[in-house]
């Protein structure tokens, strides 16, 4: 590149499997070179991935909204659409965190199977919490896959795109 004076422009990274994405990418964004992806989707950008981190970023910052609301029925664990809206209600009315609603459930007028979903989903993101402080992030990633059944679920979608999707999880 630099005895022939080109430009990063001038280069292409050709992969066989999409997975392999992610080797290049975070190389690429170590080193401060803006990229483009043809073709394909980035590592990060792909909804099996940012469903995992948005475990791990719940974990270390439960008032990460975004993060909660896309893992907080994913799997599917009984909370529905409604319910969802009256968590983001109770939230804003009262001036705190959605977690904090979802941690005091029972307080908000939860009841039933989505009260019980509600604590589940807590009692799992203590368990995770309480990792942090003696596990590594990837023994941490691990429990996580395990424990939502995220790996599990995308392990038995056969279909190509479930492979590639369940490939990128272990990525």
């Amino acid at each position: 590149k630099l005895r022939n004076h080109f430009y990063n422009q001038d280069f292409a990274i050709l992969y066989r499997t999409n997975a392999q994405s992610r080797a290049f990418e975070e190389s690429l964004r170590r080193m401060g070179i803006a990229y483009r992806i043809y073709g394909g989707t980035s590592f990060y950008q792909r909804k099996e991935i940012k469903d995992f981190l948005a475990y791990l970023r719940i974990m270390v910052n439960t008032r990460d909204e975004e993060a909660l609301k896309r893992i907080i029925n994913y799997p599917a664990r009984g909370v529905g659409k409604t319910s969802i809206e009256k968590l983001i209600t109770a939230a804003n009315e009262n001036e705190i965190s959605m977690y904090d609603v979802v941690s005091r459930a029972g307080e908000f007028g939860f009841k039933g199977g989505t009260l019980e979903a509600l604590q589940n989903f807590v009692t799992m993101i203590r368990y995770f919490q309480s990792l942090l402080t003696d596990k590594n992030a990837y023994d941490v990633a691990v429990q996580v896959g395990k424990h939502t059944n995220l790996v599990k679920e995308l392990f038995a979608d056969k279909t190509t795109e479930g492979l590639a999707r369940y490939e990128n999880v272990q990525e």
